[in-house]
Parts: C-alpha cells; sequence; structure tokens
C-alpha cells in the first residue's frame, strides 16, 4: 500500500511513518517544510505541501491508496486547521480517486462533558480548548458526511510512551475512562490498522490503554 502521511513531522505522524515502513507500505510523507522530517528510506518519500493549499495536497497524494491525517496545532484562541484541512485533503483524494482516511481526532469531541473526563480535562474544554474542539468537532461533521471510507480516532492523553499494542477501543466514541492515557506510538499503529482492516469503518472510535 502507498500511504500519504499528513502531519508526517508531528509528534504522532512521524511515528505512523516509521510504522507504515516497517510494515513494507510506501510512504509519502508531507510536511510543511521539508527538513522538518530527519528520515531516509528507499520507500520515502518526503514532499513540502500545505493543508491549506489544495493544489498542493492535489499533486502530493497523485497515485497514493490511502491517506492518514495527523495534522495538528497549538495556536489559539481562533483554529480551522482541522476543518479548513480535511476539506482540502478530502477535495484531494476525491480528485485522485483516493477514498481511505484515518484521521486523529481527540477523546471528549462531541463528548465534552462526559463522566469519563476528568474535572481539570472537561473545564480546559470550555475554556482555552474550546475553539480546538468546536475545530474538531466540525472536521469529524466533515469527514462523516463525506463518501470516503473513514475511520477516525479519538485518543486519551498522549504520552511518548512505547509501542505495545495493548489498548482498548471503544466503538461509542465516548471517552474510555478518567485520567486515561495512550502513547503516540500506539496511535500511529492503530490509524495504519484500522486502513487495511474494515472493523472501524465509517466510526469514530476512542482509543486509550
Amino acid at each position: 500500500m502507498r500511504i500519504a502521511v499528513i502531519g508526517a513531522a508531528g509528534r504522532t505522524g512521524r511515528h505512523v511513518v516509521r510504522q507504515a515502513l516497517g510494515q513494507g507500505d510506501d510512504v509519502v510523507a508531507l510536511v510543511r517544510h521539508i527538513g522538518s522530517l530527519e528520515m531516509t528510506h528507499p520507500r520515502l518519500s518526503v514532499i513540502e505541501a500545505d493543508v491549506r493549499d489544495v493544489d498542493s495536497l492535489r499533486e502530493a497524494l497523485r497515485g497514493c491508496d490511502a491517506v492518514v491525517s495527523a495534522i495538528g496545532t497549538r495556536s489559539a484562541p481562533r483554529v480551522d486547521l482541522y476543518s479548513a484541512g480535511i476539506a482540502n485533503i478530502m477535495q484531494a483524494m476525491a480528485e485522485s480517486d483516493i477514498r481511505r482516511l484515518s484521521a486523529v481526532s481527540a477523546a471528549g469531541a462531541f463528548a465534552r462533558t462526559h463522566r469519563n473526563l476528568t474535572f481539570g480535562y472537561k473545564l480546559l474544554i470550555r475554556t482555552a480548548y474550546r475553539a480546538l474542539y468546536d475545530d474538531l468537532e466540525m472536521m469529524e461533521t466533515l469527514i462523516a458526511a463525506s463518501a470516503m471510507e473513514w475511520t477516525i480516532a479519538r485518543p486519551s492523553g498522549l504520552t511518548d510512551g512505547l509501542h505495545t499494542g495493548d489498548y482498548r477501543i471503544g466503538l461509542t466514541g465516548q471517552p474510555l475512562k478518567a485520567g486515561g492515557k495512550i502513547s503516540r506510538e500506539d496511535v500511529a499503529g492503530f490509524l495504519l490498522k484500522s486502513l487495511k482492516v474494515d472493523t472501524w469503518l465509517r466510526r469514530a472510535v476512542t482509543i486509550s490503554e
């Protein structure tokens, strides 16, 4: 499989790239700045592209079979990277006849007051993270309304732990437990797995230890 990884230089995206190469896939790593992903491999192509520029995406995605969206932002207060980015990503995918998509969201999307979110995290969602969650939910809405063969991953608290393959998958998309965590490496592993099996097709699932 030839997989495009958007946000490949990010803290989760680079794990997706490494694991896909390790599984024998060809990888097209989309980064905002060449040099931000210090990785070389015979089956790796690194391409500069911007999710706000559909033309750059269209060129980069040509010939790919599937897409992983691991885009992210830490900016505030106005955030529209996720919704604007996924709209452009899906437009470029459609024009290249690519249908398989796995995207990263976050635990708490469409469940901001769920009992399995800690009080502190609920407070953040209402305040500092409010715009971020508004945009994540818009992104998910756009994906769900599309004709793509999609899976959305809502990871709990992200860590820099090792890949274990030992985590729970919540099929309802609701947070699994208060203070739950999962390593970025395990998130990467799930994203790749979801491209190759239909178990979570057209579902938003929560993943946590």
